[in-house]
This record gives structure tokens, C-alpha cells and sequence, in this order.
């Protein structure tokens, strides 16, 4: 019992995966060092020179980080973000040369995942635009946009093949929503 227990442990850790990020950290790096991430994704910052350096949250973060003073050569900070939000930082005696941005996101759901994997060809396309859906997606609506936001088709049904051979050439939008979730690309008419 114990052991099936201890078991259902690790799995349900492994289930929810996290990823760990790495961050050179040093003196000049820029003030773009930006990441998106998911909730419970590490970020590790490694000091690559040997100044002394800060990685802290700045005012506005969504969660509030602080790795106090560390030097030289192979230091580290690890954090780990739990919150969705907006975690601007940045090193406490380098603001102006070394900052960033965490953004940490929800991680997908199947459904928003298997969307967003809906395919399209050929592409660019002269008279039909074939769509291959991921299985198990159950779609309310298919729209096509030209570039002006106009919807120039409409289905409330998976259609495999849609017929685009009186469109003009130039680039279009094509939107597939399931649900409350949706998921646009775009294609080239020839």
C-alpha cells in the first residue's frame, strides 16, 4: 500500500513538469533579457563575470524576488514563479545595463493545445485550402479574413477542403474556434 502510494507521488509530480531556465548574468548583458514561461517554471540566473550583482524584482512584479548580493564566477539564483502576471527585474548595481522581463502564462490546456495545431496546405494555396485537424476537436467556426479584418467565408462546420479559387491573390487570415478558444493563421492566395 505504501509503495502504491509513493508511487502515485512521483507521478502526479511528473505530471506537472517544470522547466527550468537559464540566464547568463553579467555586466552589460542588456536590458532585454526577457522570457515567457509557464506557472511553477524555475528561472536560474548563473553570474558569468566576477562583479557583484542583484537579481530583484522591480516595483509593479507580480511577485516580489530579491537573490541579495552574490560575486564571482558561477554564482546562481534560482527562483520559482507561481503567479500569472509580469515580473519586471533587474541587478540592484546595474539597473541601466541588466534587466528584464519574466512573463509568466498559464501552461496550455489540451484543447488550447491541440488547436493551435491545426494545419494548413498547401500553403501558399491557387484553389483549395485543405485543414488538417488535430482528433477530438470539436469546432464551432471556420472564418477567412482578408487583410482589411473583412470575413469573406464563414462555416459553422470542419470542412477539410474550402474552395478559394475566386479570392484575389494576396494574404488572408483563416480563424478556427472551438468553444471559447481559437486560434488564427495565415495563408497566401496565388
Amino acid at each position: 500500500m505504501k509503495t502504491a502510494l509513493l508511487l502515485l507521488v512521483f507521478i502526479s509530480f511528473g505530471v506537472q513538469a517544470q522547466t527550468t531556465y537559464d540566464l547568463d548574468w553579467e555586466m552589460g548583458i542588456g536590458t532585454n533579457i526577457d522570457l515567457t514561461i509557464n506557472v511553477g517554471d524555475k528561472v536560474r540566473w548563473t553570474w558569468t563575470d566576477i562583479f557583484s550583482h542583484t537579481v530583484q524584482s522591480e516595483v509593479g512584479s507580480t511577485e516580489t524576488f530579491n537573490s541579495g548580493t552574490k560575486t564571482g564566477l558561477g554564482s546562481s539564483y534560482i527562483y520559482t514563479f507561481n503567479v500569472v502576471g509580469t515580473n519586471p527585474y533587474k541587478c540592484g548595481f546595474h539597473p541601466l545595463t541588466m534587466a528584464g522581463t519574466i512573463t509568466v502564462e498559464n501552461p496550455l490546456g489540451i484543447e488550447e493545445y491541440s488547436i493551435k495545431n491545426f494545419s494548413i496546405s498547401p500553403n501558399p494555396a491557387y484553389e483549395q485550402l485543405s485543414l488538417q485537424m488535430p482528433n477530438g476537436i470539436d469546432i464551432k467556426s471556420i472564418l477567412i479574413f482578408d487583410l482589411l479584418g473583412h470575413v469573406i467565408y464563414s462555416s459553422h462546420s470542419l470542412e477539410n477542403t474550402i474552395d478559394i479559387s475566386k479570392l484575389n491573390k494576396g494574404l488572408y487570415f483563416i480563424k478556427v474556434s472551438s468553444l471559447d478558444i481559437s486560434h488564427t493563421k495565415r495563408f497566401i492566395k496565388l
